[in-house]
């Protein structure tokens, strides 16, 4: 079985091979810049309610980090379920090629 392209998985109107797996990581890296975007406003948005309400900034403050972890833990979780449903599909693909060949 010869390896085809991106742009040839792209346009495969059957729909037999998956360009998911090939864009996961891209994927990855855009959920990680999301989180990042996400902590650096609440981080400064602590600071920016720091002269108006002390408690409120420091929660602010202090929670930047453990949003970035949190966000970027749940994007993994979910891009490694659709990675498991997708090489469910590719090896159950493969069970019924071979069963099909012995058959």
């Amino acid at each position: 079985m010869e390896k085809e392209s991106f742009f040839s998985k792209l346009f495969d109107f059957s729909f037999k091979e998956f360009i998911t797996l090939q864009l996961i990581k891209y994927l990855f890296i855009i959920g990680v810049v999301f989180a990042g975007l996400t902590a650096l406003g609440s981080l400064f948005g602590g600071i920016a309610a720091l002269k108006d309400d002390f408690g409120k900034g420091i929660v602010g403050i202090l929670m930047s980090p453990l949003l970035f972890i949190l966000i970027t833990v749940l994007v993994r979780l979910a891009l490694e379920a659709i990675v498991a449903t997708f090489r469910i599909a590719e090896n159950t693909s493969k069970l019924v090629e071979n069963s099909r060949r012995e058959a």
